[in-house]
């Protein structure tokens, strides 16, 4: 400063703060005002914009609504003085009165309005902050005053009516030797800022601000990014259409927020949720606004709790649910679902978490509960930041980040809350103490830590819609300085640094629900249904559809009891269409040949084309076409040809059996009888044997018949004299 201590105490003294400003300016309550006499009235500052930015030797501009009885206070039109003189009518008969006209006062001039400007030294903790900005600031607290300058105004405010104005001030500084129309500043940091209107001697409002003196040292803390996050549960397959209202209302408050606010939004939104909002016209997907600068997180078809899927092996379901769950979205919204960010709102086991690593999750977004309630020996006070990311090990011994979510500043974007702040300051001044907090948060951190890159991951306690109205003057307001910016989420990666804890914080090897016995019942009536899907045509969408269903019930959000029932009814499906299939009925067939056919019926009383197996077996016949896979026409019995060879005569035992596509029996097995009368082998060569001998026996007793009747009937005679030839012996 250039002017002495003294000479700047006269100053402020003027000003009407004489009585918290010393020569050893201490900290103390803050004093009352000091009293606007009744017949002046009152009036109120309220900021409507500022710069917050101050460079060395840079220009403050301060902008303000002035609002109340403002012709009592002070005319703030431009002075003038006035004379009024007084006219005497005469008649004839009426003298003209004697002497000079009598001369009036002219009205006092009016009191002009004048600003005085008063810097403090820098605070260091954001909870110096408190009371410091918007009308009768609190700065009793403020331990040293470095300069003060006073500002005529008459050019400067704009009267609108005798009730409101506007004033614009634009506040010089310098650094080092100060010059009287100027405020000193000297030193980087945040540094309260308050104005005084006086009346003459009178201080009649007073307003309080804060302002960033930026130096561009290598000690300057770097830009803060902002960023939006919004989520919704999942109702899940047993939700009632109240639980689906609810989670719509979400969805669609957050396109809303999405609609009106220029930073993007990150939203987490199941797909069945966004199915809904887009059937009840909630959502219009084809706006060709809709979600044009937001981003859309991958989730699960259905409610999936990861930790307990792969805790029972059953990762290949929730990647597959995952797959499922992103073409939805794609399909009703038109936008493309990104993996960069998890939405972890249970606990997260290191396996899982591994798991989201491998499938190109980039960080986790963890509420600061669940953070408590998953991190090993995590307590209230524990959690290291929510403005750095925090490293978590995983089993393969790599790494994922998570960032914690600030629902402190989201609390404030809550309608009741935002409802509550604007009836007590206007939304510059809340927007200017926000942003003076977060940066005080940098300069107050550790030498070592005070450049870090911050970012905060913006979020309601709930996760759901933002009131708009403070957002909207932040993201503004953001646009003026550099001291903050919005970002989208998937951004934060590269611009937030990681914080370095003392501790060592570990996922826990099991979380979620235990799915064990209920993960056993899933996979029997999956084989179950896997069999009967090999009986479908190409293309027929059940197996999918059940595909689908068993990988939801793996989910957490439906209780056992409700899945068991669920598992019963596709198990009676399944039946149903096994219980179709009729055997035939058992009978006898006679085979007169090695080889030959049988013609085996096989119904169906479905109203739907089924596909079965065939099997035939003997101890005695073969069946040179194997198991044979056949079509069965609906409502109708399907004729199976079984080619067969024989292979030894007799009577056997013929089995027949319907499978599925897959080999698992259909019906109970039905037995059929064959005969076999044809001559085959050894056989064969005997009865040929057979009837040669026979033959040979018949033509030698017919030669003995012959020779017997050509024979003298002289039975003493000498053969050898009566003997003749035969003419067949000749």
């Amino acid at each position: 400063m250039n002017r002495t201590l003294g000479v700047t105490l006269g100053l402020v003294g003027t000003l009407g703060v004489t009585a918290i400003m010393t020569a050893t300016v201490t900290a103390q309550e803050e004093p009352a005002p000091d009293a606007v006499p009744a017949e002046t009235g009152s009036i109120v500052m309220e900021l409507i914009d500022q710069s917050f930015d101050l460079t060395p030797n840079g220009t403050i501009d301060l902008s303000y609504r002035v609002v109340g009885d403002l012709d009592a206070v002070a005319e703030l039109a431009p002075p003038t003085t006035t004379t009024t003189t007084t006219t005497t009518t005469t008649t004839p008969d009426t003298p003209a009165p004697e002497g000079p006209e009598e001369p009036v006062e002219p009205e006092p001039e009016p009191i002009a309005l004048t600003a005085q400007v008063i810097n403090f030294a820098p605070i260091d903790e954001p909870d110096e902050l408190i009371g410091l900005v918007g009308s009768d600031p609190r700065f009793g607290s403020l331990t040293e005053v470095i300069d003060g300058v006073e500002i005529p105004i008459r050019s400067s405010i704009e009267v609108i009516s005798p009730t409101e104005a506007v004033l614009d001030l634009s506040v010089l500084t310098d650094t080092d030797i100060s010059v009287s129309e100027r405020l000193e500043f000297n030193e980087d940091g945040i540094h309260p800022i308050v104005v005084q209107l006086s009346a003459g001697e009178q201080v009649v409002a007073r307003h309080g601000t804060v302002v960033e003196r930026r130096s561009g040292s290598s000690d300057t803390p770097p830009t803060i990014d902002l960023s939006l996050f919004g989520a919704t549960d999942d109702p899940g397959p047993t939700g009632s259409p109240a639980d689906y209202d609810d989670a719509v209302e979400v969805f669609a408050g957050l396109v809303d927020d999405a609609t009106v606010l220029d930073a993007g939004l990150t939203m987490a939104i199941p797909p069945s949720v966004a199915t809904a909002a887009v059937e009840s016209g909630a959502v219009d997907p084809s706006d060709p606004t809709f979600l044009s600068d937001d981003v859309m997180l991958a989730e699960p078809a259905t409610p999936f709790d990861v930790s307990s899927a792969v805790g029972v092996g059953r990762v290949d379901a929730f990647i597959r649910q995952l797959r499922v769950g992103e073409e939805e979205i794609v399909d009703e919204l038109g936008v493309t679902p990104s993996r960069d960010i998890w939405s972890t709102t249970t606990e997260l086991s290191g396996p899982a978490a591994q798991t989201l690593r491998d499938l190109g999750v980039r960080y986790l977004a963890m509420p600061p509960d669940v953070y408590r309630s998953t991190i090993a020996g995590a307590a209230d006070d524990e959690i290291p930041a929510i403005d750095r990311f925090i490293e978590l090990p995983l089993p393969d011994g790599g790494q994922i980040p998570v960032l914690v979510l600030d629902e402190e500043l989201g609390a404030e974007f809550t309608p009741d809350a935002t409802t509550e702040i604007t009836a007590a300051m206007t939304t510059t001044e809340w927007s200017v103490e926000t942003i003076a907090e977060l940066r005080l948060g940098q300069y107050a951190a550790p030498e070592d830590e005070r450049r870090d890159a911050r970012s905060h991951l913006i979020a309601t306690p709930d996760l759901g819609p933002f009131d708009p109205t403070l957002v909207r003057a932040l993201e503004q307001f953001a646009t003026t300085t550099d001291a903050v910016r919005f970002s989208t989420a998937s951004d934060l990666t590269s611009a937030t640094a990681t914080v370095e804890t003392d501790t060592n914080p570990q996922l826990p090897d099991v979380a979620g629900p235990s799915l064990e016995q209920r993960l056993l019942r899933i996979g029997e009536v999956g084989d179950e249904l896997l069999d009967v899907a090999s009986m479908l045509p190409a293309g027929d969408p059940r197996p999918a559809e059940w595909a689908q269903l068993l990988d939801s019930f793996v989910s957490t959000a439906v209780d056992d009891a409700t899945v068991y029932d669920e598992l019963d009814q596709l198990v009676a499906e399944a039946e149903e269409i096994r219980d179709g299939v009729v055997p035939p009925e058992p009978f006898t067939f006679t085979l007169t040949g090695r080889d030959g056919e049988i013609n085996v019926r096989v119904g169906n009383e479905l109203s739907e084309p089924v596909d079965v197996v065939v099997r035939v077996t003997s101890p005695r016949l073969d069946f040179p076409d194997g198991d044979i896979t056949v079509t069965l026409a609906p409502d109708d019995v399907t004729v199976v040809n079984v080619p067969v060879s024989a292979r030894s005569n007799g009577t056997s035992p013929v089995t027949v059996e319907i499978l599925t596509p897959s080999l698992d029996p259909l019906t109970e097995p039905v037995t059929l009888t064959s005969r076999f009368t044809a001559l085959t082998g050894l056989g064969g060569v005997l009865t040929g044997g057979f009837l040669l001998i026979l033959a040979t026996w018949w033509f030698s007793h017919w030669r003995a018949r012959r020779r017997a009747a050509n024979q003298p009937e002289n039975d003493d005679a000498d053969p050898a004299d009566t003997a003749t030839t035969d003419p067949d012996d000749e």
